[in-house]
């Protein structure tokens, strides 16, 4: 009887799966780094990271002055300020419409009467 449970328990582990095996004997996995990876060359100087930060420092150096939204050049209606398509657009009407020539100003009322009417249709608040 020990006899025929020796050899049935031998016949199983020949039938376990090949990755169980490789695993228990340790032996090495199918993906293998030859040499250690070069580091990669990054350039330190390039527009965006040298230009990171840059108004930091503004109220420490200048005295608190100067505010960093005075520092950014834009239209007027933009300057440190925030809202969505249709508030900008409104704002904008407000504060430069009557200066706008004929056709811009008329596309800028065709977009506030669509954002208007898309707004109140979808969105959050429906």
């Amino acid at each position: 009887m020990a006899s025929l449970f020796a050899l049935f328990r031998r016949g199983l582990s020949a039938f376990k799966p090949l990755a169980s095996r490789e695993f228990a004997t340790g032996s090495s996995c199918l993906i293998r780094m030859h040499a250690i990876p070069a580091p990669k060359q990054i350039d330190r100087w390039t527009e965006k990271r040298n230009m990171f930060g840059i108004y930091d420092n503004i109220g420490i150096l200048g005295g608190f002055r100067a505010h960093p939204k005075d520092l950014i050049v834009a239209p007027v209606w933009l300057k440190g300020w925030r809202g969505n398509e249709l508030q900008r657009c409104i704002r904008k009407k407000k504060m430069v419409g009557d200066r706008m020539f004929t056709e811009d100003q008329h596309n800028l009322n065709k977009r506030i009467k669509f954002l208007y009417r898309r707004f109140n249709h979808y969105g959050k608040h429906r």
